[in-house]
C-alpha cells in the first residue's frame, strides 16, 4: 500500500513538471507562413483581397489571414480563406465552422466526408458542407492543416496539438475554406469546380504554409 502511494505521488509529480515544461516552452516555427505567395491574378482566376468585419478578427485570433474574392473566366465567383496560427495553445485555438456557421445565419444542411485530389497526387480527405440561407445555396469545403498533414475533425485537430506538445513540436496549424455558390442546384458540377480552382492554386497555398507534409 506504501509503495503504490510513493508511485502514485511521483507520477503526480512527474507529470506535473512535464505539463509545466510543455507550457512554458513553446517550439517556434522555423519561417513565418508568406500567404502573398499565393497569386492574385492567374489566366483563369483574377482575385482581389476582402475584409471580415474587424469583431470577427477579434474573435478568430489568428496570427494572419487572407479572405480572397476570386472571379473565374466563366463569371464563377470563389470566395478563399486562410488563417494561420502560430500556436494553438493559449487563447488561439482554431474555430470550427460547425459552430460559426449557424451563429451568422447559415444552415448547415450536410457536412460529408470527401477526397480532394491535388497536384501531384495528392490526396486529402476534407469536409464538404452543404449550406443555405434566405434561398441562397453553397457548398463549401473546408480542413484544418497542420505538420501531420490535412485534419477534418475537430477532435483531430486537438488531438495533433496534444501530440505535438508531447513531441516538443510545433503547434502551429492553418484553417483553409473555400466557399461557391452552387451552379443551378447541381453539387457535382459545382464540385468539378472547386477541384478545379485547388488544381490551379494548392501548389501555391503550400508553399505560402511553413510546413511541409
Amino acid at each position: 500500500m506504501r509503495t503504490a502511494l510513493i508511485i502514485s505521488i511521483i507520477i503526480i509529480i512527474v507529470g506535473g513538471v512535464f505539463g509545466n515544461y510543455l507550457r512554458f516552452n513553446e517550439q517556434v516555427p522555423d519561417y513565418p507562413p508568406d500567404l502573398g505567395r499565393v497569386p492574385f491574378n492567374t489566366e483563369d482566376f483574377i482575385g482581389e483581397e476582402k475584409r471580415f468585419s474587424e469583431v470577427s478578427y477579434d474573435a478568430l485570433k489568428a496570427d494572419t489571414t487572407t479572405l480572397r474574392r476570386y472571379v473565374g473566366s466563366d463569371g464563377t465567383i470563389y470566395w478563399l480563406f486562410i488563417a494561420y496560427f502560430k500556436s494553438q495553445k493559449y487563447g488561439s485555438q482554431i474555430h470550427s465552422p460547425k459552430h460559426c456557421l449557424p451563429g451568422g445565419g447559415w444552415t448547415i444542411e450536410y457536412i460529408e466526408p470527401y477526397m480532394l485530389s491535388l497536384p501531384g497526387g495528392i490526396t486529402k480527405e476534407v469536409n464538404r458542407v452543404f449550406v443555405r440561407t434566405q434561398g441562397t445555396q453553397q457548398l463549401m469545403f473546408y480542413w484544418f492543416e497542420t505538420r501531420s498533414g490535412a485534419i477534418r475533425e475537430e477532435f483531430g485537430i486537438k488531438w495533433d496539438l496534444m501530440k505535438n506538445s508531447i513531441m516538443l513540436q510545433p503547434t502551429d496549424a492553418a484553417f483553409i475554406r473555400l466557399t461557391i455558390e452552387i451552379e443551378n442546384g447541381n453539387v457535382e458540377q459545382t464540385t468539378d469546380r472547386v477541384i478545379e480552382f485547388f488544381n490551379r492554386f494548392y501548389p501555391d497555398i503550400e508553399q505560402a504554409l511553413p510546413f511541409k507534409n
